[in-house]
């Protein structure tokens, strides 16, 4: 009687034990209730079945008994998880090669206590509360990581259970194949170890890595959206919103840059100083929409007469301007001048509306008009001016006399 209480308790310990690590490794679908619930129902399923293996002597039938029942009832706990059928298989194999380890472990380490078949079920009972301990406080993300991954690891799982099964099951007593083989055993359980800590080493490595890339990634998202906030924020600080065209701001930056450069190489450069006419009467007559739409039509004809060496900009309302580097000399600028004034009389269709246009130009040149930035747009703006005076619409350089 006394050998049947500690078989049934060490046989309900492992049952027992067994579910609870089960639903410490596989997230639950439902409250801890009915976890008790379940364990409860095996351990009343273990209680009755060690008493009828007892009674007849038969503890490897007891063994096999339990490793059915233990697949039977993992199928049936499947619903009562969030593990999809590969997964809860993973995890359900995982559980067995645990539970062969333990067995083994306690099995021989009781050997070497007083009292060894109440060692056995107390050694079990510990080495599960520790395996269950470490899992909740320390490998559970690691493991879940694991089960996600499965395919990469199931093949490691199978060739630990084979090779651990194969003592356990193919053999018709339990207690003398733990004994004979005991060295061979032992060193199974210290590779399967190893080999599950090289599993969850690899895992976190791995994890490490991909939140490294992630990290990564991120701070190549931000920089590149960083980038993209600096690029809006010069393009408003450089750039005219209407027109697309550098705003007055980076045309001084650049008019001063290509007289420090002219002087540097000594060479010729000049300023177009242009302003639009009768602009003010499209604007009264047909409103700020289709003026807005001359002045984004201005720029692009400007853009397409110019060389992609040259600098278009617009100072503001109906002004431009245009810098040319490095000219050859003062009638190719002229003509020039001649093309866009040409180019911005023809008529422009906005939307149903005809419009039509002139422009008076101001040529400086330096260094013969001036040798600062501040003098040579004073004297393209003189040259602009003195047409406006003559009755607007047309190109004319400076002479020094309109100063």
């Amino acid at each position: 009687m006394n050998d049947l209480m500690v078989n049934l308790f060490r046989g309900s310990v492992s049952s027992v034990m067994n579910v609870i690590l089960l639903f410490t490794l596989a997230r639950s679908r439902f409250d801890r209730k009915i976890n008790i619930m379940v364990a409860a129902f095996v351990f009343a399923l273990n209680i009755l079945s060690t008493i009828w293996f007892y009674l007849y002597g038969d503890l490897t039938g007891l063994s096999r008994f339990n490793l059915v029942i233990f697949l039977i009832v993992g199928l049936a706990l499947k619903p009562l998880t969030k593990l999809n059928f590969m997964q809860w298989c993973f995890t359900f194999l995982t559980i067995i090669n645990i539970s062969m380890m333990i067995i083994v472990s306690s099995f021989h380490l009781s050997r070497l206590l007083p009292m060894p078949q109440y060692s056995n079920t107390i050694l079990r009972f510990i080495l599960y509360v520790i395996v269950i301990y470490i899992s909740q406080r320390h490998l559970l993300p690691l493991y879940r990581s694991i089960v996600k991954n499965w395919q990469i690891f199931s093949a490691l799982v199978i060739c630990i259970f084979l090779n651990l099964g194969y003592f356990f099951y193919a053999t018709d007593d339990i207690q003398n194949t733990l004994t004979i083989n005991k060295w061979p055993l032992l060193l199974l359980v210290a590779l399967s170890l190893v080999a599950y800590g090289t599993v969850f080493y690899s895992m976190k490595r791995f994890i490490a890595i991909t939140e490294l890339e992630c990290e990564n990634l991120k701070i190549q998202d931000e920089s590149g959206r960083l980038y993209k906030e600096t690029m809006k924020l010069e393009k408003y600080a450089n750039y005219d919103t209407l027109t697309g065209l550098p705003n007055r701001r980076f045309f001084f930056e650049r008019l001063k840059k290509m007289v420090e450069e002219s002087e540097r190489i000594s060479c010729q450069s000049a300023i177009l100083y242009i302003d639009l006419d009768a602009f003010k009467d499209v604007n009264d007559t047909y409103g700020h929409e289709v003026g807005d739409s001359v002045l984004i039509t201005v720029g692009n004809t400007l853009l397409k007469c110019i060389q992609k060496t040259d600098f278009a900009a617009r100072l503001g309302g109906d002004e431009f301007a245009v810098l040319i580097h490095d000219i050859e000399d003062v009638p190719a600028v002229e003509h020039l001048a001649k093309k866009i004034h040409k180019a911005l009389q023809e008529n422009m269709s906005i939307d149903t509306v005809e419009c039509k246009i002139n422009s008076s130009i101001g040529i400086a040149v330096y260094p013969e008009d001036g040798k600062d930035s501040e003098t040579l747009i004073r004297h393209a703006d003189s040259a602009m001016y003195a047409i406006k005076k003559n009755g607007k619409g047309g190109v004319k350089k400076f002479n020094g006399l309109q100063d």
